[in-house]
């Protein structure tokens, strides 16, 4: 059944041989699969244009300190309605220090929803009297 399933989605399986050579690299993607198993999250900063086909992605044009910025995308990711439960406990686990080495200084995040999050955590601020 599974690999009927397979082939309708044009999906093929390697051979013994292939699968030797392969590396490292060929294991990552930018946009995984429902039945792939997740490993871990690597972070990663480039062009707009080449990360355009991630799954999570954000913009960063301007000023703003690096650990903010991480910050504020692993922030953002985590209340992305499509992200997995595995997908949101290995971005939690990607720490501060690897997150701000993959990003350039002095940066702005922007991304979509980024602004309808911040003021739904404003307004959350404000009703419970500021404690977070």
């Amino acid at each position: 059944m599974e690999r009927v399933t397979m082939e309708e989605d044009d999906i093929h399986e390697i051979g013994e041989e292939e699968k030797g050579k392969l590396n490292d690299v060929d294991y990552l993607t930018g946009n995984s699969l429902p039945n792939d198993i997740l490993l871990y999250a690597v972070p990663v900063c480039g062009p707009y244009s080449a990360v355009q086909s991630y799954k999570y992605r954000v913009k960063i044009p301007g000023t703003l300190k690096k650990g903010k910025a991480a910050k504020a995308a692993i922030n953002l990711f985590n209340h992305i309605p499509e992200a997995t439960g595995r997908e949101k406990e290995l971005m939690k686990a990607c720490t501060d220090p690897e997150l701000v080495a993959a990003i350039i200084g002095n940066v702005k995040i922007s991304a979509t929803g980024l602004t309808q999050l911040k003021q739904k955590q404003k307004r959350s601020k404000t009703t419970n009297g500021g404690d977070s």
